[in-house]
């Protein structure tokens, strides 16, 4: 018989193996934030467990945001049932509090919420502020997600789960049957995300909504029309979200090291160089690479290209300088 075997029971030896440990740090708090955000996770004892692990071989500062995650689950599980909606509130709301050093989240303007949301969303606000005194709430709608109750013609309704933002376009239509592309740009939602959830809403496989124009991109006089014959076999339907190549938004290729690893490296390796050079005063370049390279490796690998651009940073702010009858030597300036 066939034995599925669940990921987190793969030894923690494996662990060690990877040379640029920040970047497998990045991965695995990205897929970690997914599961606990979506409640996919296999057991809270199993993810536990796994960051034990990784602590134990990788050392405090790489697991304490992990775990601040998980603190922060359980304070927003508080929280919410503490919280008490308005009584003419027919919305039902859950949030999650997330302390922003331990999410790997980029800071997204909030988009334009429907007015039947606003009175539980300012509940729950003035509450948690209540009670935290000093702190401030940045909601970031770009990561939500929500349940509707659609009907879309007298016999056919369906629950359908979609993101935040694509809740926030259907909401359009309960006042009106058609919308424009500038409708849509009314809600503040950043233009590429805006077409790539529209499209979502218009595949064959889910026409919630029906566009005017042919083909799979969004023209710029493009409307959209809510589809009342839209019909499935299942009551709760999930929408998902179409890529961002599928969208015709498509990126240039990705970059092996992502851009938050990439931020976090500049500021390690000019750390460390200001570090060594503090402590020797003068070093000659090879040496100075060889000892950054030393420092960083449980961490990374860092490449002398990548060092030497971080040193002529530094050169230019003036927190080095060359010789000056030897220029592959570098004088630490106090």
């Amino acid at each position: 018989p066939y034995h599925t075997v669940p990921y987190h029971t793969v030894p923690y030896h494996t662990v060690p193996y990877p040379q640029d440990k920040d970047i497998f740090e990045n991965f695995y708090k990205q897929h970690l934030a997914k599961r606990l955000l979506s409640g996919r996770s296999v057991s809270e004892d199993a993810e536990r467990s796994m960051i034990a692990k990784l602590k134990q071989e990788c050392g405090y500062q790489f697991t304490s945001k992990l775990e601040g995650m998980f603190t922060d689950m359980s304070i927003s599980k508080e929280t919410m049932e503490n919280f008490q909606r308005p009584a003419d509130s027919t919305v039902e709301l859950e949030v999650n509090v997330l302390t922003a050093g331990y999410w790997p989240t980029a800071s997204v303007p909030q988009c334009r919420l429907a007015q039947e949301l606003l009175p539980v969303h300012e509940a729950f606000e003035a509450y948690y502020l209540s009670k935290h005194t000093g702190r401030k709430l940045t909601w970031q709608t770009n990561m939500g997600t929500a349940d509707l109750k659609a009907r879309f013609n007298e016999r056919n309704w369906h629950e359908l789960n979609v993101s935040t933002y694509q809740m926030c376009v259907l909401m359009l239509f309960n006042r009106t049957d058609t919308i424009s592309l500038d409708d849509a740009r009314e809600l503040k939602i950043p233009e590429s995300e805006l077409k790539r959830h529209l499209i979502s809403l218009c595949t064959p496989k889910h026409r919630i909504l029906r566009k005017s124009s042919k083909g799979k991109g969004i023209a710029a006089n493009e409307t959209f029309t809510f589809n009342t014959e839209y019909s499935s076999k299942l009551k709760r339907v999930k929408i998902p979200l179409v890529s961002q190549k599928e969208g015709g938004l498509g990126l240039a290729g990705a970059k092996s090291v992502p851009e938050t690893v990439e931020e976090d490296r500049r500021h390690l390796v000019e750390a460390a160089i200001v570090r060594i050079m503090k402590a020797r005063k003068t070093l000659r370049h090879n040496d100075l690479i060889a000892e950054v390279t030393r420092q960083l490796t449980s961490r990374f690998v860092a490449e002398p290209a990548f060092i030497k651009k971080r040193i002529e940073s530094l050169i230019e702010r003036e927190y080095l300088e060359r010789e000056t009858d030897d220029r592959r030597t570098y004088k630490y300036l106090a």
